[in-house]
């Protein structure tokens, strides 16, 4: 039995202080956006990406240095854990046993996780479309995938007509976020061989 707590657990831990947990991100919306920022093509320093943590329209402030420091590393060891699991193309560890509910449907978590990735993707696009991926190819199938299926997981409810009749063709929930793990590990692991021959 693997006892070795999970590179995020700490992160999540330090999310119910309510000092955090009222200032930040939901600590899954947290863990998408990390997620994609480790994956980006031209890596970003941390103070680029950091204050990005915090609700929109707030610095990050800290009552005391050491929960500065202690919420820093536990983003950081996240973080790096993902550019491993990239680098080693190896699936993701993440909470998803959380993202869906007995009823096969997301949870507020999953929506969570998904409205995170898709803010950092959003928040790092121009690096994105720097690539100039050619429309078809592996790489370029691979991102809209990813961003389709988040897309639904993020908006599983959406009014629009044109998503909804997208979202149908799309697999069903509980194959989306069994697949994610492994998906955004082979979205990063491109990104990585990008970053590598730059």
């Amino acid at each position: 039995m693997n006892t070795q707590p999970k590179a995020y657990q700490a992160l999540v831990e330090l999310g119910q202080i309510p000092e955090i947990k009222d200032n930040a991100r939901e600590i899954n919306e947290m863990l998408g956006f990390i997620s994609v920022i480790a994956a980006t093509p031209e890596p970003l320093d941390l103070q680029d990406w950091f204050p990005l943590l915090w609700a929109q329209g707030l610095a990050p402030s800290f009552s005391n240095e050491t929960l500065a420091s202690d919420f820093a590393a536990a983003a950081l060891q996240f973080y790096e854990d993902c550019l491993v699991n990239y680098q080693q193309s190896t699936p993701l560890s993440l909470p998803a046993e959380l993202w869906l509910n007995e009823y096969q449907q997301v949870t507020e978590q999953g929506i969570a996780f998904a409205s995170g990735y898709l803010a950092g993707f959003h928040s790092t696009e121009d690096i994105w479309q720097s690539l100039n991926l050619i429309p078809g190819s592996e790489p370029e199938q691979l991102l809209q995938t990813t961003m389709l299926l988040l897309s639904k997981m993020a908006t599983p409810n959406s009014n629009d007509p044109q998503m909804q009749a997208l979202f149908v063709q799309l697999p069903g929930m509980d194959e989306i976020i069994s697949s994610l793990p492994s998906l955004l590990s082979a979205l990063g692991h491109f990104s990585v061989l990008v970053a590598d021959n730059v």
